[in-house]
């Protein structure tokens, strides 16, 4: 089973990859062809490389996903659509939630990804709209909440 470990400097264009990849292949049947346009605009692999430098960056070793955690919530976690559905997103979850540390924990989650997150104890607060830095056309997001004690 690949390894998760923290992402690396010089990551920064696989963590743009299977960002790009997994809204393409696994969001793509929830929002518009402007929607999904919008999400990746303005956006390249030397973001990443700063969220990377910022730490809290877990990745697959075979850079098939990854997750990024602070404090309470859960920025981030995409994973490519062929590894999807085989467990790759629960334990990255897990590390992300390890991240994040103790008490409530919250996320922004697209459409698609919010049955996921249910599945694993977050409900649902409210839907809201969000607009992607660089993007022009809104997308709807669910808020969620992990209640932990």
């Amino acid at each position: 089973m690949p390894e998760l470990r923290p992402a690396r400097l010089g990551e920064g264009q696989a963590l743009y990859d299977i960002t790009a990849a997994a809204i393409a292949g696994l969001a793509a049947g929830h929002y518009s062809e402007a929607q999904i346009a919008g999400w990746m605009a303005g956006r390249d692999a030397a973001q990443y490389e700063a969220v990377i430098a910022q730490g809290g960056v877990i990745i697959e070793d075979h850079a098939q996903g990854f997750v990024e955690a602070a404090p309470g919530e859960i920025l981030r976690l995409f994973v490519r659509p062929e590894a999807a559905g085989r467990g790759l997103g629960a334990r990255l979850l897990q590390a992300g939630l390890a991240l994040a540390g103790p008490g409530e924990i919250h996320l922004n989650a697209t459409l698609n990804a919010a049955p996921f997150y249910e599945k694993h104890g977050f409900e649902a607060l409210e839907h809201a709209l969000y607009t992607h830095p660089g993007g022009s056309a809104p997308v709807e997001i669910v808020k969620m909440r992990l209640s932990r004690g």
